[in-house]
């Protein structure tokens, strides 16, 4: 199972708490006009296994790049990917892929507005967070190389990706209660 999801990187920094001295405002410099790629992503649940790639902008064709990247990666292994409904991922030419490929990719579409259920948010909070955060980078390709080695640091570690995998949601602390049959 596969959860599959885009996200934008943006050379205009995001931001988050660090740590300053005490009276001391952290400044992060911004670049004068924002530049940005999107990463079109798929983490497998059982391995902690990442798989992307990165595009100039949002549509249908890059989808499926991303699409035949996995195939690839996956070759002769059945996929169920868990997917959002968003509009590129229902093009004619993404549908009809996904129809000619059914016996290996299996897409499951999430309820709209629904990002909670995609596990593969939880790893862009943290990439965010922890590799593009406070940061401006030189240049929009010295921003792709950091998150590639950021991702490189966590994929197909699932011990590195407690983040993703340790929540009660994931794995309920208490044993759900069978009902009374009787009542």
């Amino acid at each position: 199972m596969i959860f599959q999801d885009e996200m934008e990187i943006h050379r205009h920094p995001a931001l988050t708490r660090c740590w300053a001295p005490v009276g001391q405002q952290p400044e992060i410099p911004a670049p004068g006009q924002n530049e940005k790629r999107v990463v079109y992503g798929g983490v497998d649940y059982r391995s902690g296994e990442f798989t992307y790639t990165v595009a100039d902008h949002k549509c249908g064709a890059e989808f499926l790049l991303f699409l035949i990247a996995l195939l690839k990666r996956y070759t002769g292994r059945p996929i169920m990917l868990v997917c959002d409904n968003g509009r590129f991922h229902k093009t004619k030419a993404v549908l009809e892929f996904l129809d000619l490929h059914r016996k290996q990719l299996r897409v499951f579409w999430l309820p709209p507005y629904s990002p909670s259920l995609n596990l593969i948010e939880r790893l862009w909070g943290h990439i965010k967070r922890t590799v593009l955060a406070n940061v401006l980078y030189e240049s929009l390709e010295d921003l792709e190389i950091a998150f590639r080695h950021g991702a490189k640091r966590l994929t197909g570690n699932r011990e590195k990706m407690g983040f993703m995998f340790d929540h009660d949601d994931v794995y309920p602390t208490k044993p759900l209660r069978k009902r009374n049959s009787a009542a």
